[in-house]
């Protein structure tokens, strides 16, 4: 008996050819063969990015011949003769592997005695050679970090402009030792200067290089990890012009006479590790010119009345100076590390009042708040001298004004 659901005989429903069916399945199978090729495409993409990003930044400099800032400003430093660690190369790192032990130590001693930190110190010794570099994110997140801070500043009718001082290696490179200056490239402050372009950034290198090569005169010390206030006054006589080009329109910063230059003492700040030193070689400069009493009050509140060309050693501060008649007229928000001492005296005279604060880019939490500190003192100007060094330290990302 047939099922009351059947139809009868001939005439049940004819099946179609299916080829129509798979034609409609083609939009969808090209639609995700798109998908998977854009996704392979983005992660490729995402990769080379990460990698162009990753990559040693550069160290080509595009500054334009004859631009009177540039020459000013960051006059070019010899290159190297060669870019062992940006192009990996394995002989430089088994010299390098080959001194494990000396490098061990807190400090090295080249071969007429002048005492460096290791990596015990930022990676000092790395940093000295190029070993230790920036890739180009993080040259972008300084660049982009100091553009924030000048933009946000100009905004304010804020002057500003940084100054880079130099380790001793990179003004005695000579006197690291032998093994070192065989694998020595471009140096993170290299990387810096070159994506720093239009910031306004004074570049100290060249001139006390050239300075270094003909004076009887220590500029840094064979024993202590700064520069001497000789070295200070040599640059100085570079920072002052520069910042008077950035800045043609306002009172001029002044560079005192130099009458005569004298060593006062041996520094050694690796006594207590039973390092000796070669000698006596931190050396003065004996200045001309009228300097102003400066009224200074450090970190602990005390007040007194100094010599105008004292120098603020990095321990008293928090500090404030004022003179009662500087060489602008303005105030100054200065930044600065212990380096910032051989530059004191002429910061003092330069500005009628300055608040002198340790900067924080090593060794602390946060960056400084440039913000905060303009609210606080509404300066005319703010300085930042930042030790080459502490380049290694990179802002955080969106860090800025």
């Amino acid at each position: 008996m047939s099922s009351l659901t059947e139809l009868p005989a001939g005439q049940e429903k004819a099946e179609g050819p299916n080829w129509w069916n798979r034609v409609n399945y083609i939009p969808l199978i090209i639609l995700a063969v798109l998908s998977v090729a854009a996704l392979i495409a983005g992660i490729t993409v995402d990769r080379l990015v990460l990698r162009a990003q990753n990559a040693p930044a550069s160290v080509e400099r595009a500054d334009v011949p004859g631009d009177a800032l540039s020459e000013l400003c960051r006059p070019p430093v010899a290159a190297p003769a060669s870019e062992p660690w940006f192009t990996k190369d394995p002989a430089a790192l088994a010299i390098w592997d080959a001194h494990a032990d000396e490098l061990a130590k807190d400090y090295i001693i080249g071969p007429n005695g002048w005492i460096f930190w290791s990596d015990y110190v930022e990676q000092y010794a790395s940093q000295a050679i190029g070993k230790a570099f920036l890739s180009v994110g993080e040259i972008n997140r300084w660049v982009s970090y100091y553009t924030s801070i000048r933009d946000g500043l100009a905004a304010e009718g804020i002057e500003f402009y940084i100054i880079v001082t130099p380790s001793t290696s990179s003004v005695y490179p000579e006197e690291l030792p032998v093994w070192m200056n065989e694998i020595r490239g471009s140096t993170i402050l290299d990387q810096f200067m070159a994506g720093a372009t239009d910031l306004p950034v004074i570049d100290l290198r060249a001139g006390l290089i050239s300075e270094a090569a003909t004076s009887q005169y220590n500029l840094f010390s064979w024993s202590n990890s700064h520069w001497t206030e000789f070295g200070g006054y040599v640059g100085w006589q570079q920072i002052a012009p520069c910042v008077n080009a950035m800045f043609p329109d306002q009172p001029p910063l002044q560079v005192p006479p130099l009458e005569g230059v004298e060593v006062v003492g041996d520094f050694n700040e690796w006594a207590s590790y039973g390092v000796e030193s070669p000698g006596a070689d931190w050396a003065v400069p004996i200045l001309g010119g009228d300097f102003e009493d400066v009224t200074l009050t450090d970190k602990d509140g005390k007040t007194s009345v100094l010599p105008g060309d004292i120098v603020l050693d990095a321990s008293l501060l928090p500090a404030q100076t004022s003179v009662a008649e500087s060489w602008t007229g303005k105030s100054a928000l200065i930044l600065r590390d212990s380096m910032g001492g051989a530059l004191s005296p002429f910061w003092a005279q330069a500005y009628t009042k300055t608040w002198q604060i340790y900067h924080q880019y090593a060794g602390f939490e946060t960056f400084p708040n440039y913000r905060e500190l303009v609210a606080e003192h509404h300066p005319d100007v703010v300085v930042l001298q930042l030790a080459e060094r502490h380049l290694i330290n990179v802002p955080p990302l969106g860090a800025g004004y």
